[in-house]
């Protein structure tokens, strides 16, 4: 009996401050890429960010534009959010990993039918949505995995 292998589509979101280039790339962001290049899932994940270079560190990078990163009335991070939801209505994945950023998984998980992983490359008590234990809580009952980088 031979077995079928399932291709897997995963997005990848990093934070929309992170820098995924060459001239300017984070902790975060080399730690993706390095990940991306080595996983066997490579021709189905997509990482989606914001950055205003063009040089991203590889080619399955998809750019997130957004106009309120200066506005004191408006937030990025709500704008950023939309932007996903609004692309995972019509781009389903089976696996959506969310790096340093508990906020958008818990706005995620309400609006868009997935598995998750969250992986945390900071201090979890220090970001939005997951400083008190309910949301540490809510976090664990909607992940497959979390997990805390090193």
């Amino acid at each position: 009996m031979s077995t079928i292998k399932k291709s897997i589509k995963i997005a990848t979101i990093l934070p929309y401050k992170e820098n995924y280039t060459y001239a300017k790339a984070s902790a975060a962001s080399l730690w993706v890429s390095e990940f991306y290049k080595k996983s066997k899932y490579n021709k189905t994940n997509h990482i989606y960010g914001h950055t205003k270079n063009k040089d991203y560190l590889t080619k399955n990078y998809f750019n997130i534009e957004l106009n309120n990163i200066r506005s004191k009335f408006k937030s990025a991070t709500k704008e950023y959010i939309n932007k996903l939801i609004k692309k995972f209505k019509y781009q389903k994945y089976d696996l959506i990993e969310i790096h340093n950023r508990p906020i958008i998984l818990d706005e995620l998980t309400k609006k868009i039918k997935s598995r998750y992983i969250m992986y945390f490359h900071n201090d979890p008590l220090s970001m939005n949505g997951s400083k008190t234990i309910n949301q540490r809580l809510n976090i664990i009952s909607n992940v497959e995995k979390n997990h805390l980088c090193k």
